[in-house]
């Protein structure tokens, strides 16, 4: 038995040596194959090896080509070592030159296996094998793609220049039309993991479709302890940066156009970009700084255009194992140069954002993450103009105000922030109009709200000297009044007026999911009083009205849906409204103003403004004004009757239609029964007087408030008396003559047929009154007839006053109706 196991035991050992003998023997061959293979799997088909040894002490590998096209080709590699120097831990030596390799750009690849980074244990000390004495020379990689074309030139080496520590020295050389540059890379490295180096990159260019650089370069310089970074401080500068457009193509199912072809992103280009780095670390975390600067940008994408755009980010980053955080050192700037937007709105200065404050915060936890963000921004004063086509550019100077947003996202959670903003306002030059300290406040999914919304304007007033409206506070509130798991419905609710009043109310509700919503605003029923309240605590335009009592009301309601505004009103009413201003004193105006549209106004027939009385020398009583608002644009008022009572007789206009856009109005005004013995009394010729009645018509024109009569006549339509006993014309006629004596002794007793006074008015010119008369004084040369003419000088204007004063009044109330359309 003994014998048998000794037999069977050097068989075994018979069939190692000879099996270690064949693998010695085919060593070459089943090398060849075991490369070829790993060739394979790179998508490298292996070619040729011309030469390929295996020895105890050298691995040595000539003429090897690879690739369907020879991508790969090495022309030299030498592996060395030496037994003994690897039991006592010396490195092995390598040496490569003529390595060659061919990538096309445009072409697929399989991917790398995964590697696993080399790491230490923070805080234990380690110990690394020596890295191989290595050598390159004469090497390259050449980039092909359908851009162009760039040759990657590879030499350097790892050398063991002393005891404890290793040198590596790499030199990169790019040239072609993709890149060029020249990039060196020196280091020193120890088995402890302890590395000192220097990366430098000089005379680049980048020509890539996706981007181009005209210039750039800069350095790094790195340190390691225990292969854990320590410092590493870096700036690098690039010039002539530019980033062409990105275009979307469409489906030619979703193309209206015959050309698909949409942009989508901006042609961009930046003059310099400056990026300068020092960043510490240690075991747990690490610390440092970033500057990032970029100067001369512009950007494209029609319409938009941006010039001269320039930032400045000095950044604080701070990062351990589950924390990262990223912050402002200093405050940021970022500035826009000019913008066309291709719009009528134009900005006519730069535009300028400091960030005093941006705090970026990105935390891992067991159920995943959360990112959390406080940032400030404070924009600069932007002066604006807003071209319209047929009316004067708006000119607008805006104060953005300050702005903060807070918030978080985390892991399974909805986003909840909130957005600030205050000290904002604007002032209109041309309307003097301004508003001031501007401030609101929006809450995104808050605990407790939800998302809602807070506003208040703290004043917005009219800097003319004689304001229109007293400085005005307002403050409102949007919230969602869904209950939890319902469609969103959003409330709005608005109050303003002055401090003492608060007559302004606006509310209003809006629900996504359907689109539906509605907005009603109102003016609270104000009451005057001369014991109270007046209305140039409204408007300080108002403060010559005096001792005015009456009441005022207005509302106003809009609905809308997904396809648009549903319908609108809006209603405007004035009861008893009296006052008096200087001379004139009015009495009982009722304004009643019903719109059914508001986008495009109009209204039922038979709206009324009534005034019982005014008085401002001449009385002017019982005006009664009925219309309608035509839904023309722009839209046009139609008088269906306008009239008041004057001088015991009725002044009317005849039906018209004012278009309140128009510079100038026509208007026929008829007069009827005008009491001759009440017209001579206002006129106030010495010693005239009469009876009868006058009818007639006045054409009135209205332009720019001055009021224009060509050929207006009033007429006497029955026989009457007219006398003129005046003891100063007797004096100043009794040397005039016989014929002039008789005239004056007719005129004291005229019994009249025919009376007329025709009345001419230009703009330049009073008003010339002419009294034409035909009759007799029967004790006067047996009653024969007698024609007179005589021009007036008198007050006879101020007639046409009282007329224009209750024609221009009812026609501005009109027009202040439509004064926003």
């Amino acid at each position: 038995m003994g014998k048998l196991l000794k037999t069977g035991f050097l068989i075994l050992i018979s069939l190692a040596i000879f099996a270690g003998a064949g693998l010695y023997v085919f060593r070459n061959p089943l090398l060849e194959t075991l490369i070829g293979q790993q060739l394979n799997k790179r998508g490298l088909p292996l070619q040729s090896i011309a030469d390929l040894n295996l020895s105890f002490n050298a691995f040595r590998l000539n003429g090897l080509s690879a690739g369907k096209n020879k991508e790969l080709r090495l022309d030299n590699m030498l592996v060395a070592w030496n037994v003994p120097d690897l039991l006592a831990g010396k490195p092995i030596s390598i040496e490569i030159s003529g390595l060659h390799a061919a990538f096309d750009l445009n072409a697929a690849y399989p991917p790398l296996s995964p590697t696993t980074p080399m790491t230490a244990a923070s805080g234990k000390s380690i110990n690394l094998p020596w890295l191989p004495n290595f050598s390159l020379k004469d090497s390259a990689i050449h980039l092909h793609s359908t851009a162009g074309e760039a040759t990657i030139a590879l030499s350097g080496g790892i050398a063991q220049n002393q005891p404890d520590a290793q040198t590596m020295h790499m030199s990169v050389i790019v040239s072609g039309s993709l890149a060029q540059s020249k990039s060196l890379l020196t280091a020193t490295l120890d088995r402890k993991g302890n590395i000192q180096g220097k990366f430098a990159i000089s005379e680049g260019m980048l020509g890539l479709p996706e981007a181009s650089i005209s210039s750039f370069s800069g350095e790094a310089a790195f340190s390691f302890i225990a292969l854990q970074l320590q410092h590493i401080q870096t700036e690098f500068t690039l010039s002539g940066i530019k980033l062409p457009g990105k275009t979307v193509i469409k489906p030619i199912s979703d193309s209206a156009d015959k050309n698909p072809v949409t942009p989508a992103l901006g042609n961009t280009a930046i003059d310099r970009i400056t990026l300068k780095g020092d960043i510490r670390g240690s075991a747990q975390s690490l610390t440092g700084s970033l500057d990032f600067e970029a100067d001369g940008g512009q950007y494209a994408a029609e319409p938009l255009k941006i010039q001269q755009f320039s930032v400045s980010l000095p950044v604080q980053i701070t990062a351990n194992r589950d924390n990262w955080q990223v912050a402002l050192r200093n405050p940021g700037q970022i500035t826009f140069g000019k913008i066309d937007s291709g719009a009528p709105v134009h900005l006519l200065n730069a535009f300028q954002f400091s960030i005093p404050q941006a705090n970026l915060e990105l935390e891992k936890y067991l159920q995943g993450w959360s990112l959390s963000h406080d940032i400030a921004v404070t924009p600069g004063n932007l002066n604006v103009r807003v071209d319209r086509t047929e009316s004067p550019a708006i000119e607008a100077q805006i104060h953005p105000g300050k702005i903060t947003l807070t918030g978080k996202l985390s892991t399974g959670s909805d986003y909840q922030g909130r957005f600030t903003l205050n000290d904002a306002g604007f002032t209109l030059p041309q309307s003097d109009l301004q508003m001031k300290d501007f401030s609101a406040t929006v809450h995104w999914n808050d605990a407790e709200m939800g998302t809602a919304a807070d506003f208040a304007v703290a004043r917005l007033q009219h800097l003319a000297s004689e304001p229109l409206f007293a400085a005005l506070s307002i403050t409102g509130s949007i919230r969602n009044e869904a209950a939890a798991g319902e469609p969103a419905v959003y409330a709005l609710n608005v109050a303003g007026g002055v401090p003492d009043l608060r007559y302004l109310t606006i509310s209003g509700r809006h629900a996504p999911a359907s689109g539906d919503g509605t907005i009603q605003a109102e003016i609270i029923p104000i009451r005057f009083s001369p014991e109270g309240l007046q209305p140039s605590v409204l408007s300080p335009a108002l403060a010559q009205l005096e001792n005015v009592s009456g009441n005022l009301n207005a509302n106003a309601q809009l609905n809308w849906s997904k396809e648009g505004v549903r319908n609108s009103q809006a209603a405007f009413e004035l009861r008893n409204l009296s006052f008096a201003r200087e001379n004139t004193k009015l009495s009982d105006l009722n304004i009643n103003l019903n719109l059914v549209d508001l986008l495009s106004p109009r209204t039922p027939p038979h709206q009324t403004i009534t005034i019982r009385h005014i008085d401002a020398g001449v009385p002017l009583e019982n005006l009664l004004v009925s219309y309608h608002i035509e839904g023309t644009s722009p839209p046009r008022i139609a008088i269906e009757k306008a009239q008041f009572s004057v001088l015991e007789g009725t002044i009317a206009v005849v039906p018209t239609v004012i278009d309140p856009a128009a510079a100038r109005s026509d208007t026929l005004i008829r007069i009827s029964n005008i009491d001759l013995e009440t017209l001579f009394n206002v006129i106030k010729v010495d010693g005239l007087t009469g009876t009868g009645h006058l009818d007639g018509q006045i054409p009135l024109t209205l332009a720019e408030n001055q009021v224009t009569i060509t050929n207006g006549r009033l007429a006497a339509q029955a026989p009457g008396i007219l006398r003129f006993k005046s003891e100063k014309a007797s004096k100043l006629m009794a040397s005039a003559g016989k014929e002039m004596n008789l005239l004056l002794q007719a005129a004291q007793d005229f019994h009249y047929t025919e009376l007329s006074l025709d009345l001419d008015k230009s703009v330049t010119h009073d008003l010339v009154a002419k009294l034409s008369l035909l009759g007799n004084n029967p004790k006067v040369k047996d009653g024969q007839a007698f024609r007179l003419n005589i021009k007036l000088e008198t007050d006879i204007d101020k007639i046409l006053q009282t007329i224009n004063q209750g024609y221009n009044l009812s026609h501005e109330i009109l027009r202040g109706s439509l004064r926003f359309y």
